[in-house]
């Protein structure tokens, strides 16, 4: 069979899946983790390789792969390094290392501050170890992103869609570079998604997460999003079989392991794809809302009135999702 020029496949092989399983070699790091708000699970795979990794915040703490290697960030490797290498058993080692980063204030940009990494942990457990039967949606899948056959593939149908906001960066600096910020067409754009989540409707949801003190990012978040949404419906047109199996599999087996609540009914098919920008402690006084709602005009004008219709935003507090 020939191979699609794209592919999305985040389902671990399940013997790897399967550490995490009661009465298996993981399942200790499984409770750990459950227990304790600063960490949360990043599991996936791509064509070359499949991980389970615990990150506090925005950080990543360890890197399990299938041949039992554990791997982590090189800061982290400096202050524990019995830590990494080849050992399932590396408890003691965590909570050392856990005990010792949050103490250090360099470390805090990435969860003590109580910024975009503190927020994104709690609203990825909100809505993964944490759900219920009664959760709206639940995560699927983190910094999701869609693979390519090869290089040239890529730059036929990334780079391209890339282009259309590159040309639109440029012109909204163009508009008023005091305002919205000069030379944007420079900045990157990168394809990897915040969060893909599912709805009890069977709405693939396409989450961009930012907190509240990120003013440009809100603002500009249109054409991020913009881009992702182009990304995954060119996929799920092209590909319907193939995402849905693979969607409903991913939920399964995130299910089976316990990263999703086995009380959630999933959907009988899936419906479309719908876009959110979620704020984290959104500060009402910020002028991110209303350069927003002039990014997204000055988009339409260009796209067509169409363009993230269906788009929603938010604002997500400790307690709640409620509408921005």
């Amino acid at each position: 069979m020939e191979k699609k020029e794209m592919y999305y496949d985040r389902v671990l092989s399940s013997n790897f899946a399967q550490l995490l399983e009661i009465g298996n070699e993981l399942n200790w790091l499984f409770e750990l983790v459950k227990k304790r708000s600063d960490l949360d699970f990043l599991i996936g795979r791509n064509n070359s390789k499949e991980w389970i990794s615990v990150y506090r915040g925005l950080s990543r703490c360890v890197t399990i792969n299938p041949k039992e290697k554990i791997d982590g960030a090189k800061a982290y490797k400096e202050i524990v390094p019995k830590l990494y290498g080849n050992k399932l058993d590396f408890e003691k080692e965590l909570k050392e290392l856990l005990s010792i980063i949050e103490k250090i204030p360099k470390f805090d940009r990435y969860y003590n501050n109580k910024k975009e990494g503190y927020y994104q942990n709690d609203f990825s457990r909100k809505y993964g170890v944490l759900s219920d039967a009664n959760s709206e949606f639940v995560i699927i899948d983190k910094e999701a992103v869609i693979g390519y056959k090869n290089e040239k593939i890529k730059e036929e149908i990334f780079a391209s869609l890339q282009k259309r906001y590159k040309k639109i960066q440029k012109h909204i600096s163009s508009i008023n570079a005091k305002r919205y910020g000069k030379d944007l067409d420079k900045k990157s754009i990168g394809n990897e998604l915040d969060f893909l989540a599912l709805d009890k409707s069977g709405n693939l949801l396409l989450i961009e997460f930012k907190h509240g003190t990120n003013t440009a990012g809100i603002y500009l978040s249109p054409i991020q999003i913009g881009l992702y949404y182009d990304i995954f419906t060119k996929y799920y047109k092209d590909y319907k079989i193939d995402f849905e199996y693979t969607i409903f599999k991913m939920l399964e087996q995130k299910q089976k392991i316990g990263l999703i609540s086995s009380d959630w009914q999933r959907p009988t098919s899936i419906k479309g794809i719908v876009p959110l920008l979620v704020i984290s402690e959104y500060n009402y006084k910020s002028s991110a809302k209303a350069k927003f709602n002039e990014i997204m005009s000055i988009c339409r004008n260009e796209f067509g009135s169409d363009f993230l219709q269906k788009i929603e935003t938010h604002n997500f507090t400790k307690l709640q999702l409620i509408k921005w």
